[in-house]
């Protein structure tokens, strides 16, 4: 059986308290210690998990392929992780062996879809960004056909992970202006990208945006790190000082 996971909108506490008292936590951890600690990391792993769009498919071999993490991009919790971790999470994903751990929406079966490809892009890369960690996935013939009519449109992945703070000075602005990357999925739409505005609040945190029109489309902007999806793409953002 599953372990538990949070339901929406449950808080910490509350799940802690359930998960502990979860069967299959009572029967896989022989002390209360180990539960406890098990069900803190289970929390942490699902406020973790991240979502990633997938950017490219190959129909004839039901593949789907996407960014699992770019290095030096703020996540959609505003925090990022080095190029180092980035690429030992990747490396480390292959060298325990969990290229079959490819469940549907996290209910830790295994989908029979399996990993395929699984490394870091280089700086050049025609469809991704530098430093990124990359995964391609073979679909069964019954992902597969959820995949093309839509119901699954992403994956995701889930962790512990060690955070540590950082002292930095900040200049917040309230507005940042600056130009797209250019669209990933190049075989579905011709390669262009778009101006951007972005607002912020006084923590720097994006509070909306919008793209200018190319090619008589445009994108709202929700997150730091790329515009919403329209007419089937999207395009990945960068908020540094030096690329804006």
């Amino acid at each position: 059986m599953p372990l538990p996971k949070p339901r929406k909108g449950e808080k910490k506490d509350d799940f802690v308290s359930r998960c502990i008292a979860d069967d299959v936590i009572q029967e896989e951890y022989a002390t209360q210690k180990e539960r406890i600690a098990v069900c803190y990391s289970l929390w942490e792993q699902a406020k973790k998990e991240i979502k990633v769009e997938i950017t490219k498919t190959d129909a004839k071999n039901k593949i789907v392929k996407g960014i699992v993490y770019s290095a030096g991009y703020l996540d959609t919790d505003g925090e990022t992780m080095t190029k180092q971790d980035v690429q030992s999470a990747c490396w480390n994903f292959l060298k325990t062996r969990k290229e079959n751990n490819i469940d549907i929406q996290h209910d830790w079966k295994q989908s029979g879809c399996v990993v395929v490809e699984n490394y870091m892009t280089e700086k050049g890369d025609p469809n991704f960004p530098e430093d990124s960690w990359i995964m391609a996935v073979q679909c069964t013939d019954e992902i597969w056909d959820k995949v093309e009519k839509g119901e699954l449109n992403g994956f995701s992945f889930g962790g512990s992970v060690e955070k540590y703070p950082a002292r930095v000075l900040l200049e917040v602005a309230k507005e940042i202006t600056g130009k797209t990357e250019p669209n990933l999925n190049k075989d579905i739409i011709p390669e262009h990208t778009h101006e951007f505005l972005v607002h912020c609040d006084k923590h720097g945190q994006i509070i909306g945006g919008k793209t200018g029109h190319t090619d008589g489309h445009r994108h709202t902007v929700s997150y730091g790190t790329a515009v919403d999806k329209n007419v089937s793409h999207s395009h990945r953002i960068d908020l540094n000082e030096d690329n804006v």
